[in-house]
């Protein structure tokens, strides 16, 4: 961030935020796609740390991150939110557009389709996108998809990179809107279909033969860091290392049960997020994800 962008975060985002002990420095890293990841970090030793954003032992305050961000330790700060976060007893969301911002002014849709939630709303760190931060407490299923063509991710659980580069005409603070933001909610998950039920094929490798090949292939390297845990590549975000994981597993397996397996013996292994509930009939993350990797094609193996 330049110091004008600096003073900018300083003196535009909401006061009702600026007390809490949520906030953590970010790490610009360059993704496969080409976009730029933020890996939420800690400064110790003269260098930053990447961290787990939900690990309260390394959250700051806001004037502690924005003092990280001014000696540019940090390529900027994010709030993360969650359960801690609150205004009122009411949890925060935060709702990411991308791709809705063009020479500097919202698209119109995207104004439309926030006007029924008038809160804090700020352009993004790349000037493309929208975020806003409301009041309200969502489901707990279906946070990505599209709404009227536009994507739109809800954020209850996570981490916000965050610019104070307010849109002119928005409100100043966060405002409770728990009504309007499930109206959203449901517009969002009625647009997105349901992961596709991924079928049984038949598999000739048994599961320690598939890790070798895995593992002895060109790109076996970067395999098995991933398999062993190394989510530096991925931006530090899990549920882009298991799509990861399972992208490259199906090359030589595309039995959903096999799949399961492999995946549950690596170090990406979470039982607790694999159990909950993502999909609209009731689909568990593990299956969805599965279904989700299945779906990138059939690969020539």
């Amino acid at each position: 961030m330049t110091p004008g962008q600096v003073a900018q975060l300083e003196t535009g985002w909401p006061d009702v935020l600026r007390p809490l002990r949520a906030y953590l420095p970010y790490r610009l890293t360059r993704r496969a796609s080409g976009r730029w990841g933020k890996v939420p970090s800690r400064w110790a030793g003269q260098r930053l740390y990447p961290v787990n954003s939900l690990d309260r032992r390394w959250h700051l305050t806001f004037r502690d991150a924005l003092d990280l961000l001014w000696a540019e330790h940090c390529d900027g700060i994010g709030v993360v939110l969650g359960p801690h976060l609150n205004l009122d007893g009411v949890p925060l969301a935060g709702l990411d557009l991308d791709d809705v911002v063009t020479r500097g002014r919202p698209l119109t849709g995207a104004l439309e389709l926030l006007a029924p939630l008038p809160s804090y709303t700020e352009r993004s760190v790349s000037g493309q996108g929208l975020h806003v931060v409301v009041a309200g407490r969502l489901p707990p299923t279906g946070r990505r998809g599209h709404v009227a063509g536009i994507g739109v991710e809800l954020i209850d659980c996570g981490y916000l990179a965050i610019t104070g580069d307010r849109i002119p005409g928005t409100p100043a603070d966060v405002a409770p809107h728990p009504e309007a933001l499930l109206a959203l909610h449901r517009q969002l998950v009625q647009s997105t279909p349901p992961a596709p039920r991924a079928r049984p094929v038949p598999n000739h490798l048994d599961d320690e033969a598939v890790l070798r090949r895995a593992r002895s292939a060109r790109n076996g390297g970067r395999f098995g860091a991933l398999y062993d845990g190394d989510l530096f590549a991925h931006g530090f975000d899990h549920s882009r290392a298991d799509l990861a994981l399972l992208a490259h597993l199906r090359w030589y397996t595309r039995d959903p049960d096999q799949l399961r397996r492999l995946w549950a013996r690596s170090a990406l292994y979470r039982p607790e997020r694999w159990i909950q509930p993502v999909t609209r009939d009731g689909h568990d993350y593990a299956a969805a994800t599965i279904a989700r990797a299945l779906a990138l094609g059939q690969p020539h193996l």
